[in-house]
């Protein structure tokens, strides 16, 4: 239980760490509610001023950011639609600026932190993309004649001439702090997914070890197919005597061996870890008939000499297989715990041989 609670905490620790959805969906989301507000303030003030177009402009830009917001909180639409309608926004505060004739500073101010802020709604690729859109009509308005006739302010000619250097200054910039986090992210990612299969996997073998084979066996009630459950379950044949004998290189050898051999044999819809020092257990679920398929592994093993210095070791297992018709998930603790029976039952009659129960003669 308390292994299932670590699982699900790291897994909403990663979740948290590794998306940065919720981060852009809130700024998103709280921009464009507070200049929604701003907006419509604007309106009325330019209405009891008599600035009949500032407020045209407010208005049209809050009705925008509030169509926005109602867009933006339905699952089905089209991010896209989004988007379009928020560069349409910027377009018209951008007219806010100009009309209302806000010295040169704030105008730079504001311009400047376009590339930023769409670096990290859009992306790198769609923010780059945005501010040479911004850009351009910029440079329309600021440098071509019927652009001039259009901004009815007559910015300095040190602006006109800096902020380009400006403006993509702070574009490289934010590209290269956006292209940053992404290889960030990408690493955090890659390092996270390393520590789940070091969690899940045997770090000698690569099988499964215990938490990852239950929490294979977790998924598998969750999918609740109803296909039959048997489990196989095998020992190294004194294991330790190869350890003294020939030491633990040539041990952690022959459980490689071990761990590699069935999985040419079983299917796919078997799984094998690591469940103790020298013991693999392996959990089936499907049509196939699981004595076979262990004696098939058994047979395989015992074939196969692991070759260490120059000495061949011969290697055999003792198998126990326990087939249910049951794929309950109260009963899988008693479908390994009689494959384990059934596996002491080998080794007390011999060793290298199988033997096999069914959950009806299991008491």
């Amino acid at each position: 239980m308390l292994n299932e609670r670590k699982i699900d905490s790291i897994g909403k620790i990663k979740d948290l760490i590794l998306s940065d959805k919720f981060g852009s969906d809130f700024l998103f989301c709280a921009v464009n509610g507070a200049i929604a507000l701003v907006a419509l303030i604007m309106t009325c003030i330019n209405l009891a001023t008599g600035e009949k177009v500032l407020m045209v402009i407010t208005l049209v830009f809050a009705l925008l950011c509030i169509v926005n917001l109602t867009l933006y909180g339905r699952s089905g639409i089209n991010k896209k639609v989004v988007h379009v309608v928020f560069g349409i926004e910027s377009f018209i505060i951008l007219a806010f600026f100009i009309v209302s004739g806000i010295p040169d500073g704030f105008s730079v101010l504001w311009i400047c932190l376009v590339p930023s802020f769409s670096m990290f709604v859009f992306g790198r690729r769609e923010g780059c993309i945005y501010s040479l859109g911004m850009f351009a009509m910029i440079v329309f308005l600021f440098w071509v004649p019927a652009g001039e006739q259009v901004l009815m302010y007559s910015y300095s000619e040190t602006f006109t001439m800096r902020f380009p250097f400006l403006y993509f200054a702070v574009l490289l910039v934010s590209a290269i702090a956006e292209w940053s986090r992404e290889e960030t992210k990408k690493r955090l990612e890659n390092s996270i997914d390393k520590y789940y299969y070091l969690y899940r996997h045997d770090a000698l073998t690569g099988v499964f070890n215990r938490f990852g084979i239950r929490e294979h066996i977790s998924k598998i009630f969750e999918n609740n197919n109803n296909l039959p459950i048997s489990v196989i379950l095998l020992d190294i044949d004194d294991f330790k005597s190869i350890n003294d004998r020939y030491g633990h290189d040539c041990g952690d050898k022959v459980l490689r061996m071990i761990a590699e051999i069935p999985r040419g044999i079983i299917c796919e819809h078997c799984q094998i870890s690591r469940w103790g020092g020298e013991e693999f257990l392996m959990i089936m679920q499907c049509e196939c008939d699981a004595a076979v398929i262990a004696e098939e592994i058994r047979k395989e093993i015992e074939n196969t000499n692991v070759i260490y210095q120059n000495s061949e070791i011969p290697v055999t297992v003792s198998v126990g297989v326990c087939i249910s018709g049951n794929s309950g998930k109260s009963d899988i603790e008693n479908v390994i715990i009689a494959a384990d029976r059934a596996l002491y039952e080998a080794k007390n009659n011999g060793k290298n041989r199988i033997c096999v129960r069914c959950m009806n003669q299991v008491v």
